[in-house]
């Protein structure tokens, strides 16, 4: 795991605070990657996490992102193809936040 791994860029006057994530997210790390989503939160409303880094991603992981799209306004940015892509439209997470594919 690197430090850099999730990353936290502060949100700006109309922007939400943006989480930045790579490579895998899982049991391993599942603690770091929700206390960052947890920062992100705190005194906003919305919160958008790029996923575009991400090689994999677990059940712990989805559940984290399910949490915050109930407390929060969620955009998720996705690649066009590839696991997680395919793993958001399997878990409907895509139905309780807002997707956008780049490629």
């Amino acid at each position: 795991m690197t430090r850099n791994q999730f990353r936290l860029e502060p949100g700006g006057a109309e922007a939400p605070p943006v989480v930045t994530a790579v490579g895998e997210i899982d049991l391993a790390n599942v603690d770091e990657f929700s206390d960052v989503l947890t920062r992100a939160a705190a005194d906003n409303s919305s919160v958008t996490v790029d996923l575009t880094e991400v090689t994999y991603c677990d059940s712990a992981a989805l559940r984290e992102l399910f949490s915050l799209a109930a407390n929060a306004k969620l955009e998720l940015v996705v690649p066009t193809n590839g696991p997680i892509t395919t793993l958001l439209g399997i878990s409907g997470l895509d139905k309780v936040a807002t997707v956008t594919v780049v490629d």
